[in-house]
């Protein structure tokens, strides 16, 4: 019964923390319908808007406004649940978070301890309940929804070969690529993986068998996107219509490195971006050499570079929640047992001191 009740009890501790500090500061701020939230729930219940922005009235500035930069697989699965929850959109958003965000735990738990033992998946998902910007699992944003289907896909990824595990990783690759923008980069792990399983097969990479294996991984990542893209093209005759909406946040390619440094030198060491920056970026740094698989881990390098490679670090708190594999980097680290806990325990000081304050004062986008 550990596998269930050591993330139950972890879940229990992390949900207490959270509302608890929101009951003492008479605050229900983490279950309002704040930022992106509104247009998760709007697309749940109207479906895509799009239409011309308001001069001076709608922020940002930009010729497009609605909810066309926001993806749909969180909304949709919100909309199928609602009905068993009076059609009370907010009720459900928020079970949702908080349901996905115990199987998470639970998944994460038993992924960790199966493939390297009790004590590192304790602390693995002592990391994922306590890192800075946690408190956003329990909100209406996708991001539990996303931790559990990225830990649903190293399942099934990591099973022996079969046509379910085929068919549902297929599924859950095109549900992660319609959850979230940078959803489609997880199609690293299973192009690393694939490399490396082949190398070890000694299989050629000239050899059609080897490209189309490769195919049957990616494809799905890239599938969900263009679905999108096409309705977006049927629907409002733009195919690009994301970018065309995205194009007001004044998001550009940039150096990542560039844009951490300037962030780390312009503004105070513990600003919520700053935090979050440090206490990611020292998970790479600190917990050398790194035990988990090399697929998973030069997957979490890309995603903690590729926010700040969109030229800022606006938002970057939450959007670092989704490095999986950095928690299980802390888990399964050779360091000693305290220091890995001291290291989660920071992340919660930062959570509790900087960013958990700022958000339920309306202070965090």
């Amino acid at each position: 019964m550990k596998k269930y009740l050591i993330p139950a009890a972890i879940f229990l501790c992390f949900v207490g923390l959270y509302l608890g500090y929101s009951n003492i500061k008479n605050s229900n701020y983490i279950f309002l319908p704040v930022w992106d939230i509104r247009h998760y729930i709007d697309i749940s219940e109207i479906g895509y808007q799009v239409y011309p922005c308001t001069p001076g009235i709608e922020y940002p500035a930009g010729k497009i406004c609605g909810n066309a930069g926001w993806y749909p697989f969180w909304p949709i699965v919100a909309k199928l649940i609602r009905p068993l929850t009076g059609d009370s959109s907010q009720i459900t958003f928020i079970g949702l978070a908080f349901l996905f965000t115990l199987l998470s735990f639970l998944m994460v738990f038993r992924f960790m301890e199966k493939n390297f033992g009790l004590k590192e998946a304790v602390i693995s998902t002592l990391a994922l309940a306590f890192s800075p910007g946690s408190f956003y699992f329990l909100t209406g944003f996708p991001y539990a929804l996303f931790i559990f289907l990225f830990i649903l896909y190293l399942f099934l990824l990591y099973r022996p070969p079969d046509l379910n595990r085929d068919i549902g990783l297929f599924a859950v690759a095109v549900a992660i690529s319609l959850t979230y923008p940078s959803g489609i980069l997880l199609a690293l792990i299973p192009f690393i993986w694939n490399i490396i399983s082949k190398h070890r097969e000694k299989v050629s990479f000239c050899t059609p068998g080897y490209w189309l294996s490769m195919a049957k991984y990616i494809i799905p990542f890239i599938l969900g996107l263009l679905l999108l893209w096409s309705y977006f093209h049927f629907k409002f005759d733009d195919f690009f219509l994301q970018l065309h909406f995205q194009a007001k946040y004044q998001r550009t390619w940039a150096v990542p490195f560039w844009i951490i440094f300037k962030s780390l030198t312009q503004y105070p060491i513990f600003s919520p971006e700053n935090a979050v920056i440090l206490w990611y970026g020292l998970t790479f740094l600190l917990f050398i050499p790194y035990k988990i698989r090399t697929e998973l881990w030069v997957a979490a390098l890309v995603l903690y570079l590729f926010s700040p490679a969109t030229g800022t670090t606006m938002s970057i708190y939450r959007h670092y929640l989704i490095l999986l594999p950095c928690y299980m980097i802390i888990g399964a680290s050779p360091r000693p047992r305290w220091f890995k806990l001291a290291f989660v325990l920071a992340g919660l000081v930062l959570a509790i001191t900087v960013l958990f304050p700022l958000f339920i004062s309306n202070r965090l986008i």
